[in-house]
């Protein structure tokens, strides 16, 4: 019997202190790669945190933060508004399955509660994006000609490409400010300037000067003084001029949101903006039919397919490329209110924290901003993105719940 105890004593001391560190490290990294990866690496993960007593008893400190709570209600709002859907049961089932990434954070949270799990995690994911940069460069410049890559999107598509290596920009230098002088420190700038280079000369996607900016100026909030941020905003400001003139990518990216709007004022309606803006209109109408209690889960794409109201784009659409028009489409004011109960809280409890206070804001501001244009929270790499992400920055709450009980 003792030989028993014992025996899953070791297996449960490899559980906690290398088999779910390593699984959570491997799914960070694999979220900006593989999407078979980060499932599979998600699930395992999952199942031994669940599984290990040393992580598991720490679900019921979980079960009474509001962030927790807010992603409860969010997900069962997600749930019974099938019950007031025109939809299939499949597509109503499909949305559900989008929304339930929001159940995983809580998981994460626990799975991320060691500060040495973290530093690790961070590095998995600048990792996977200097591959990705590497890649795209060397194929931007006339490399790997012999392999079918698109530079703008190797691994993702060009929205969540330039999400995500904006924000290890951003990831890079606030660990170059904490580290130590020396090759660390030299380290990380030189990973800021490939993602600068890459945001700025090889991605098309628009989404990313604009978070890039919003990221820029948010950390010199935090971490100069308001002179030293004036200073740097101007700076920041001519960059971005000279940015602008000195990069084929990105000046054409901007020069065509103009002029593609002025299209759309001229009833010219099939580009980008245009199509987007339609997307926009639709869901409004949709949301103006049942303000309160919306059309219900998956009732986007019913009516999208239903009746059609954009020719040029054809039949199906899953979401109106807006996370806000999303809910409120589908789940009317309710909805909005879920979405704003669980946004407020993850901020709110960002504010709270101390050594990923930086990295998490750095995680909300862009994502409320990309939210206005795209569903990010509904988009599988997006959504499982922020939420494991969110997770690694929210596991220091736990982490220093646990240390005061200690103390």
């Amino acid at each position: 019997m003792a030989t028993m105890d014992k025996k899953a004593l070791t297996l449960s001391n490899f559980s906690a202190n290398l088999l779910i560190p390593l699984l959570l490290v491997l799914t960070i990294g694999s979220v900006p790669v593989s999407t078979a990866g980060k499932g599979l690496f998600l699930l395992l993960s999952s199942l031994a945190i669940v599984l290990t007593p040393s992580y598991c008893k720490h679900l019921r400190w979980v079960v009474k933060r509001s962030w927790a709570w807010a992603a409860l209600l969010m997900f069962i709002l997600v749930i019974v508004a099938c019950l007031w859907s025109p939809a299939t049961p499949h597509n109503q089932f499909f949305v559900v399955e989008k929304y339930c990434k929001v159940m995983f954070l809580s998981v994460m949270v626990i799975g991320f509660h060691k500060e040495r799990t973290r530093h690790y995690g961070l590095h998995a994911f600048l990792l996977a994006m200097l591959v990705t940069c590497f890649i795209a460069i060397l194929k931007y410049h006339g490399f790997l000609q012999a392999f079918n890559i698109n530079a703008d999107r190797v691994f993702r598509n060009h929205i969540m490409t330039g999400f995500m290596v904006s924000f290890a920009a951003y990831l890079s230098v606030w660990l170059a400010w904490r580290a130590p002088k020396g090759w660390q420190r030299y380290a990380y700038i030189a990973l800021a300037f490939i993602y600068t280079y890459h945001t700025f000369f090889v991605n098309h996607g628009r989404t990313g000067y604009v978070i890039y900016l919003l990221l820029a100026l948010l950390l010199l909030s935090q971490l100069c003084t308001w002179r030293q941020a004036i200073i740097g905003g101007v700076l920041v400001s001519l960059v971005f001029g000279i940015t602008y003139f000195a990069s084929p990518q990105m000046r054409s990216g901007l020069d065509s949101i103009a002029e593609q709007v002025q299209a759309y004022q001229h009833n010219d309606k099939d580009s980008s903006v245009g199509l987007r803006l339609q997307f926009h209109e639709f869901a409004q109408s949709l949301f103006l039919r049942h303000p309160f209690m919306g059309n219900g889960t998956a009732s986007f794409q019913y009516y999208f397919h239903v009746e059609n109201p954009v020719p040029s784009w054809g039949h199906d659409l899953w979401e109106p490329h807006s996370q806000y028009w999303l809910m409120a489409s589908e789940f009317g004011v309710l909805g909005l209110l879920a979405m704003g109960f669980f946004l407020y809280s993850l901020l709110s409890t960002s504010l709270r924290l101390k050594t990923m206070r930086i990295p998490a804001l750095g995680m909300l501001l862009p994502f409320f901003i990309g939210n206005l244009s795209d569903s990010l929270l509904f988009y599988s790499g997006s959504g499982y993105f922020f939420i494991i992400f969110m997770g690694i920055c929210l596991g220091e709450q736990l982490d220093m719940y646990i240390n005061k009980d200690k103390s």
